[in-house]
C-alpha cells in the first residue's frame, strides 16, 4: 500500500491534457478574476459611501468630509 504523497500518483492519469482544454480552463478564470474585478471596483465606493454615511462624525474615515457648509 502506498504511504504519503504515493496514493496521488496512483489517482492521477499518465495522460496529458488537450490544449484547447487547457485554453479554455485559462479562459473561464480569467472571465471570474475580470468579473470579481468589476465588482470590486463598483462596490467599493458604494460601500465606502455606505460606511461614511452610518459612520458618527469623530469615526469617519479619512479622507471623508462631512462637514457642513
Amino acid at each position: 500500500m502506498p504511504k504519503g504523497n504515493d496514493i496521488f500518483k496512483e489517482i492521477a492519469p499518465d495522460e496529458k491534457v488537450p490544449e484547447y482544454l487547457k485554453t479554455a480552463l485559462v479562459s473561464e478564470v480569467n472571465t471570474i478574476r475580470d468579473a470579481m474585478h468589476i465588482l470590486n471596483h463598483f462596490t467599493e465606493n458604494f460601500l465606502g459611501s455606505f460606511v461614511a454615511l452610518i459612520s458618527p462624525d469623530d469615526q469617519a474615515p479619512e479622507g471623508t468630509d462631512r462637514s457642513e457648509d
